[in-house]
Formats: C-alpha cells, sequence, structure tokens
C-alpha cells in the first residue's frame, strides 16, 4: 500500500514538471527517437493523426512508420518519418523532401505569423534560425533566444541568408545547413535543400489559416496537443461569435463550427458599423477595406462581430503593387467612412495623432467625434503579424481597452 501510494505521488510530481507538450502527447506519438534495431514495421507510430477541416492547401498521408505531407499551393510533397526508422526508398523518389521525426535539428522560419505556433505548441527552442531580419519579431523570448551562445560558440538562434535575402546579415544559408543537416526551412516557394514550403497565408478564413498550427505540431509528432490547441480555439471563435449576434439580436446559423455565421450583414441596419481603412502607406490615398472577391480575414472578423464593415473596390488612384487595386481620393474617403461608429486603423494610430493634414480631413467623423478609434499595435508594431492569425480569437474579444484609442 506504501509503494503504490508513493508510486502515486511520484507520477503526480512528474505530470507537474512535465512540459505540457510532453503531457498533452502522452500514450500517444513517440516523442523521441525509437532504438533502430527494436523497431517494429508492423506498428502504427502515428495513432495520433491530423486531417484539414477548414484548410483546402494542405492533406497528411499516413502510414505505419511514415506521413506524407502535401502542400497543394505548391504541389510538393514530403515525406516525415519516424526518427530510427528507415523511410523505404520509393517514397524518396515520390517526394520532393524528407525529415525524420520529431525534426533532429529543428527548424528555420521565414514568416513571422509561425513563431507564435511554435511558441503554444512548447518547443520554441527548436527555432534554430530566421531567413530574413529577426529583429522585427515581437516576442521577448525570441530576443532572449537569439542572445544565447551554443556549445560550440554560435548563437542558437541565428540571422540567415541567401542570394534573394533582402537582409544580407547572418549566416549563409549554405553554411546554416552544413550545420545542421536535418533542419527543415519553411518558406512559402522554393524546392529541395530543406525547404518545406509553408503556404498558411493564401488560405480563406481564419480557421483555414491557423489549422496549418496541426502541420506545425506533425513536425514535432505532437499531433494531439495541436489538435486540441485548434479546437478549443475555434471553439472559443464560435461561442464568442454566438454570443455577439445574441447580443444584437440576430440569428445564427445553429450548425457549430462555421467558419464564417450565416447572416445577412446588408438587411441589417441596426448593427454597428465599423470602418477598416488608413492612409496608404508611401502612397497617395487611402486603403479601405475590400471584401469582394476575395473574403479577407476583417469581413469574416467583423460578421463574427455582429456589426457590418464598410468596404469597397472603388477610389480614383491606382496603387503599384496590385493591378486593378485602387487608393481613394480625401473626398471619397471622407464620403465614405464619415458615419462609421467605429474605425480601426490597420496601422498606429501615434503616426497621425500630430499630422495637422491627416486630422484635418477626419476631425469630423462620427467615429472620431466619438472617440472610437483605434490602432491594432497595443502589444507593439510587430506583434499584429506575429500573433494575428495564431491567436485570431482574440481579436473579437477585445472591449476597446485592448487598442490605442485617439
Amino acid at each position: 500500500m506504501k509503494l503504490a501510494t508513493s508510486v502515486a505521488i511520484l507520477l503526480a510530481i512528474l505530470l507537474a514538471i512535465l512540459p505540457a507538450a510532453v503531457q498533452g502527447a502522452t500514450n500517444g506519438n513517440t516523442l523521441r527517437c525509437v532504438e533502430p534495431d527494436k523497431v517494429d514495421y508492423d506498428k502504427d507510430y502515428f495513432p495520433e493523426k491530423i486531417s484539414p477541416e477548414f484548410s483546402k492547401l494542405w492533406e497528411m498521408t499516413y502510414y505505419k512508420t511514415y506521413k506524407i505531407l502535401t502542400n497543394k499551393a505548391t504541389d510538393k510533397k514530403y515525406a516525415l518519418y519516424q526518427c530510427g526508422t528507415l523511410i523505404p526508398n520509393r517514397v524518396r523518389e515520390l517526394v520532393d523532401d524528407a525529415w525524420a521525426v520529431p525534426l533532429q535539428d529543428g527548424l528555420a522560419l521565414s514568416q513571422p505569423a509561425t513563431v507564435p505556433q511554435i511558441e503554444q505548441l512548447g518547443v520554441r527552442r527548436q527555432i534554430k534560425g530566421y531567413v530574413g531580419n529577426p529583429a522585427s519579431l515581437s516576442s521577448p523570448c525570441m530576443a532572449t533566444l537569439g542572445e544565447e551562445i551554443d556549445g560550440d560558440g554560435s548563437n542558437i538562434f541565428q540571422q540567415i541568408f541567401d542570394s534573394e535575402s533582402y537582409y544580407k546579415n547572418g549566416t549563409p544559408k549554405a553554411d546554416f545547413i552544413t550545420a545542421n543537416p536535418q533542419v527543415a526551412i519553411l518558406e512559402s516557394s522554393g524546392a529541395g535543400n530543406k525547404t518545406l514550403n509553408w503556404n498558411a497565408y493564401e488560405e480563406n478564413g481564419n480557421k483555414a489559416t491557423y489549422e496549418w498550427h496541426k502541420v506545425m505540431g506533425a513536425l514535432f509528432n505532437l499531433e494531439k496537443l495541436a489538435n486540441e490547441q485548434f479546437d478549443e480555439s475555434s471553439d472559443r471563435y464560435d461561442c464568442v461569435s454566438d454570443n455577439a449576434a445574441y447580443l444584437e439580436e440576430s440569428r445564427t446559423s445553429i450548425e457549430r463550427r462555421l467558419s464564417v455565421p450565416i447572416r445577412n450583414l446588408a438587411a441589417d441596419d441596426t448593427k454597428p458599423v465599423v470602418l477598416w481603412a488608413s492612409k496608404a502607406y508611401k502612397q497617395e490615398g487611402f486603403d479601405v477595406a475590400r471584401c469582394d472577391p476575395e473574403f479577407e480575414y476583417y469581413c469574416e472578423l467583423a460578421a463574427s462581430c455582429s456589426s457590418t464593415l464598410l468596404h469597397s473596390n472603388e477610389g480614383s488612384i491606382n496603387t503599384y503593387y496590385a493591378d486593378g487595386s485602387m487608393h481613394m481620393t480625401v473626398e471619397e474617403f471622407v464620403e465614405f467612412g464619415k458615419d462609421a461608429d467605429v474605425w480601426i486603423l490597420p496601422a498606429y494610430v501615434g503616426d497621425f495623432e500630430d499630422n495637422t493634414w491627416y486630422w484635418n480631413h477626419t476631425k469630423d467623423f462620427k467615429s472620431v467625434q466619438n472617440g472610437n478609434v483605434y490602432d491594432n499595435q497595443k502589444s507593439g508594431k510587430n506583434a499584429w503579424f506575429d500573433q494575428r492569425t495564431a491567436e485570431y480569437g482574440k481579436l473579437i474579444l477585445y472591449d476597446g481597452s485592448n487598442f490605442h484609442q485617439s
């Protein structure tokens, strides 16, 4: 009896000190390499699996000792085989690259939005490098990691560049790969050379974009944890959306887990009207929300919050970054946005507070008069780009205090 009690106490202590990622995956997928002479090729080493529910651009197919990731955006296939096992030659011939999982040399990133997903999974120290300028990342823990020195005197987290990189500081990519031969470098394009295409930003809808979190988990055999985190985030998003609809006395679909609640916003003029717009960066005119033909993330957020988002593809100023994309003149913008109840600036309000020209044209806006102007940079100028896709549910939870008010 005393022995059993001691074992129970020891188990409780171990569970208390184990990282959440390890606890979430116990009795599931293997979190370390298996011994090659003890491999059972008839055993399913991935009992916990992932599959897309909203995402359209990836697919994961499971076999006993390996799994195949297909990126439909770039038509690339990758083999992820259990570390310690041998990947069949026929499989290697069919894929663009292959890695032992859990990843043995970690990841190199190139997109800020991937950092919070790594942190959510509890494997931050698996980030070995960043292709680009890591100074743009908002995570204070990443800044600390960048200061740590490895046993050989090099930085644990390295800035990486190649011939196509805008920033040329740090470690050449070829040298980085030589030092980390099993690293996976997440980039939106390219093939071979340890590149794994990551195209979450091309998905349509907040849930579909974040569902790539499941793929991130699969790189570390953390399918169980990634599934749980995705489901929790999705359910929170639905709950807030349904509550907003209830408070606005607006009917929603009774079907749960919708990417976008079914509502006819145009037929309901009692909803708060939201202006999503800012002065075009380094260009003339004002850039406003566009919900047609692409249903952008902010359009979905507005629908989920039971509000009416002002959007338009009209304007008299051609932009230089997309054919057919237009910006509004000052006069067009004033007429378009002056009566909105709330104005959200996808920029920093402080940049415009001392700009007399800017505020002289918008001082009579209903939103300005009522003090309902907000920016998206409460947590710093880069946090929005890092965290928006990974924590999309929080974007519909704010009460105004989370945003800087003009």
